[in-house]
């Protein structure tokens, strides 16, 4: 396979068209690039990166592996991405190098293991502890969303339900009791009341909302500091927050010890491996925590001044350090975390399950029970 030709630069480092700065606004011009990672997802690349490495374990050149993996794309973007990849390695680019020119799909951290790969000659090596390491990371953010996405569905299909028995049904029981001029409990003046607010107001408060929603999108796309405000308030939240701070952790052990077993030293691997977890409290402390080993400290006292990871792993990380294992150490605290992770899942499942079902029942009961009030009253005095 041919050597890669490395320039003297830190192969951590991005050039400066990959580097992004959280304070930009997307523009027009890069609308295609961003389209188009979101035809590409995560597992997708995960799975050619697994392939990659299986075809040249085989013994399969590396242009003709870009061959195959192009025919065998279903993803007409992935092909088209694979096809360029190919294109660059044949006219003489080093493999990381044509990686490197699609930073909306391949991060600083997958293309530094690609160069460590080419330059230690250990390629099929690195593409495997790469797979794995996407796998698992995308594996713990997908328990994460669906942990959060039950609730969240069951709760916007109440609110519509809801919505729908005060905007359209109530008002018909109010006709009702105007005919039959009695006067109203005071649940029924509630909820009739509430139903004319939101029959009158529900088109403004709907707009409201949308513009809202716009601007706050638009906000934590530009402004750093909005991004760090909303992640310190996720992981404040109870239970959600714990397993938000455990799940970062995992990935970022995860990736820490996959660049550590690659020869990657440890102040050149943080900046990558914390703009890899997708924090951007991480991203912002791991300067912090460079300086601080480059100053003599260990990564166990820098991490722990950061006040972002959990003690299990601090604990484990000071161990990994002083015996010299501190690659195994990581991967270790990371699956003990995932476990823990798994059931703080399945108990933020089964615990709220349940509450939902009540919330609802009392919501909706409440509602119905206030509009047969009155009809209970006429009957009682016929």
């Amino acid at each position: 396979m041919r050597k890669a030709v490395l320039r003297r630069q830190n192969p951590l480092q991005p050039p400066p068209s990959a580097m992004r700065n959280p304070m930009t606004v997307l523009a027009p011009a890069k609308l295609r690039d961003f389209f188009a990672k979101k035809n590409i997802k995560a597992t997708e690349l995960a799975l050619l990166t697994r392939q990659l490495c299986a075809l040249l374990r085989a013994g399969v050149p590396l242009i003709q592996a870009f061959e195959l993996l192009a025919g065998s794309a279903s993803n007409p973007s992935m092909r088209e991405l694979v096809q360029a990849l190919q294109q660059d390695i044949a006219s003489g680019t080093a493999m990381h190098a044509a990686f490197r020119k699609h930073p909306e799909h391949f991060s600083a951290l997958y293309c530094s293991l690609l160069a460590a790969g080419e330059e230690a000659g250990i390629l099929d090596s690195l593409l495997e502890k790469l797979a794995d390491t996407l796998e698992a990371n995308e594996a713990m953010k997908a328990r994460v969303r669906s942990a959060l996405l039950y609730p969240a569905t069951v709760l916007t299909v109440a609110s519509a339900v809801v919505g729908v028995i005060m905007v359209w049904v109530v008002p018909v029981f109010q006709d009702v009791f105007k005919s039959m001029g009695a006067a109203l409990p005071l649940p029924t003046l509630v909820v009739v009341a509430l139903s004319a607010f939101l029959t009158e107001w529900a088109w403004a408060m709907v707009l409201v909302a949308i513009v809202f929603l716009g601007l706050g999108l638009q906000v934590l796309q530009r402004h750093l500091w909005a991004q760090l405000a909303l992640e310190q308030w996720q992981r404040r939240l109870p239970v959600v927050g714990a397993m938000l701070r455990a799940s970062t952790s995992v990935r970022f052990a995860q990736t820490l010890a996959a660049l550590l077993q690659a020869g990657i030293p440890l102040a050149e691997a943080l900046q990558p491996v914390a703009s890899a977890c997708g924090s951007r409290l991480l991203e912002q402390a791991s300067s912090t925590m460079v300086r601080q080993i480059q100053q003599g400290s260990s990564l166990s006292q820098a991490m722990s001044k950061s006040n972002l990871f959990p003690h299990l792993m601090l604990q484990m990380c000071a161990i990994g350090e002083e015996t010299g294992t501190l690659e195994a150490l990581l991967s270790k605290s990371a699956n003990l975390l995932e476990t823990q992770v798994n059931q703080w899942v399945n108990n933020l499942a089964s615990m709220l399950e349940p509450a939902i079902m009540v919330i609802l029942g009392v919501v909706v009961g409440g509602i119905l029970v206030a509009m047969y009030l009155p009809i209970f009253k006429l009957g009682q005095v016929f």
